[in-house]
């Protein structure tokens, strides 16, 4: 089993602390890279870090018991569209390298259509394209609910909320033939 918190806010002892306190046997944080995930998971699975920079965290692992490798990238994307650039030419180069199953998960600071969101302006600086673009091209399948969940809010009240679906669970096509 294991965990991501996105957006901790906390020094590395504390997140070392709260990973044995919640019976985690093992975390990755790294502050000077990023900040911004950290994931704990116990002994049944050994992870080793894949790639790591400012928005993404991927770790290869393997399970113990089955000796099963899998992939898991989190992601704490950047407000902007420039930034979030590097996000997709990163995820597509994993894809090509990539032949396991591999799950990414996370807060893509992004709506892939307007029904995805409720409230506040409707202006599309071309982020939902380039969202779009990039899930097309990775052949990716979102396993997020379709039920027409929202997963943000700007915590205003009345006209002022807005709900956005930004958080998301992608899986590459061995995870959808070979997981449970």
């Amino acid at each position: 089993m294991s965990l991501c918190i996105l957006e901790p806010k906390a020094a590395t002892k504390r997140i070392s602390m709260l990973s044995k306190n919640l019976g985690f046997s093992s975390h990755h944080y790294e502050v000077d890279i990023n900040h911004q995930i950290a994931i704990m998971w116990n002994s049944e699975i050994i992870l080793s870090k894949f790639y790591a920079d400012d928005q993404i965290v991927t770790m290869k692992a393997c399970h113990v018991f089955s000796s099963k490798i899998f992939f898991m990238s989190f992601i704490y994307a950047t407000c902007s569209k420039h930034g979030r650039r590097r996000i997709w030419e990163a995820l597509i180069d994993h894809n090509t390298q990539i032949k396991d199953p591999w799950m990414i998960g996370g807060d893509f600071n992004v709506i892939s259509s307007w029904a995805e969101k409720r409230g506040g302006r409707m202006i599309d600086d071309g982020s939902m394209m380039e969202f779009k673009s990039f899930i097309i091209q990775s052949g990716l399948t979102d396993i997020t609910s379709t039920d027409g969940s929202l997963s943000w809010t700007n915590n205003q009240q009345g006209a002022k909320r807005i709900y956005k679906k930004l958080d998301r669970v992608f899986i590459n096509s061995e995870a959808l033939l070979n997981l449970p």
